[in-house]
């Protein structure tokens, strides 16, 4: 990471999948842009999200399917290229009620109700699609390539104040996740920790979600391996690995499917989703023409609502 002789149009601040296809979209309307962050992409929330295409700890809802749809898209277009570690994955969701709240059901083609033999047991109804998956060691690289090439720099640098930005351009686009709760003041965001294990080696016919009990179960096929979570401990910002949480989700990654009975994690990792009770998407006008855009609080969306926030900002700033 370096610095740029030149002054940008815009700086976004956070270099997590928000930021960096924030900054990317900026970009490709021709705008120039600096990404500033004070941690390494590798260290963000992003680089230990599951990345899977689903709507999850977010609101409101009209504007988040909006936006889920605009990424839905763009990912799909993306997964023609495999180099953009963008893959279309079939997923099956289980539910313990008869009519399951699919209120994101509108944003994916092709859903397909299980009944009979299909529907896995113990279930009152499941469903099956087609939706994105990031294989984040891959996509996030691609990422930052794509930026490389499209001549965006990325400034490694801890933002105490967003007029720091502003004092380098006229416009700055705050996609700080939960750092903006210090530099926003904002102490409606609250930290919803995550804790995912990875499989090496091992790989399943389709992705499988659980969120009908206290704690959200999810397994995913990825390219390095099956990624198995999780947690979602409100207000809990423990980033180090809990051994009960990791023998907790192998039990219930194992009786949904029993063959994964000798299999042991690799990785373990934790994130902190940056939760709020609405996204934050707004646009404030300051004097002499600047302006700050805040595009933060995605919980654990930010996968699925990337593309549709970043073209949102891209219309405010750049026409």
């Amino acid at each position: 990471m370096s610095g740029s002789p030149t002054r940008p149009d815009v700086i976004v601040i956070g270099a997590g999948v928000i930021g960096l296809v924030t900054a990317l979209c900026l970009r490709e309307r021709g705008m120039s842009v600096q990404v500033w962050t004070r941690d390494d992409p590798w260290q963000t929330t992003s680089s230990v999200a599951a990345a899977i295409w689903y709507p999850f700890l977010a609101e409101p809802r009209d504007r988040c399917s909006a936006w889920g749809r605009v990424t839905f898209l763009r990912l799909q277009q993306l997964a023609r290229d495999p180099a953009s570690g963008v893959r279309m994955q079939s997923v099956v969701e289980v539910f313990a009620t008869d009519e399951p709240d699919l209120w994101w059901a509108g944003q994916v083609p092709e859903l397909q109700r299980l009944h009979g033999e299909q529907l896995p047991a113990g279930y009152r109804a499941a469903v099956r699609v087609q939706v994105p998956v990031c294989d984040v060691p891959i996509h996030l690289q691609w990422l930052l390539d794509e930026l490389q090439h499209k001549g965006v720099t990325l400034v490694q640098r801890e933002v105490a104040n967003l007029h720091e930005a502003l004092s380098v351009a006229d416009l700055a686009v705050n996609c700080t996740g939960l750092g903006a709760r210090e530099l926003c003041d904002d102490h409606e965001l609250r930290a919803v920790r995550g804790q995912v294990l990875r499989l090496a080696k091992v790989q399943l016919p389709h992705a499988w979600i659980d969120d009908s009990g206290e704690r959200p179960c999810y397994l995913i096929p990825r390219s390095d391996g099956l990624i198995v979570g999780g947690t979602a401990q409100m207000g809990d910002e423990r980033l180090e690995p809990d051994a009960e949480d990791t023998d907790r989700i192998l039990q219930e990654a194992r009786r949904s499917f029993p063959a994964l009975r000798n299999c042991e994690p690799d990785i373990v990792r934790v994130g902190l989703r940056p939760y709020r009770s609405t996204v934050r998407l707004e646009c404030v006008d300051l004097e002499n023409g600047k302006r700050i855009v805040h595009n933060y609080g995605h919980g654990g969306s930010g996968y699925t609502l990337a593309w549709g926030c970043a073209e949102e900002v891209a219309s405010w700033l750049a026409g």
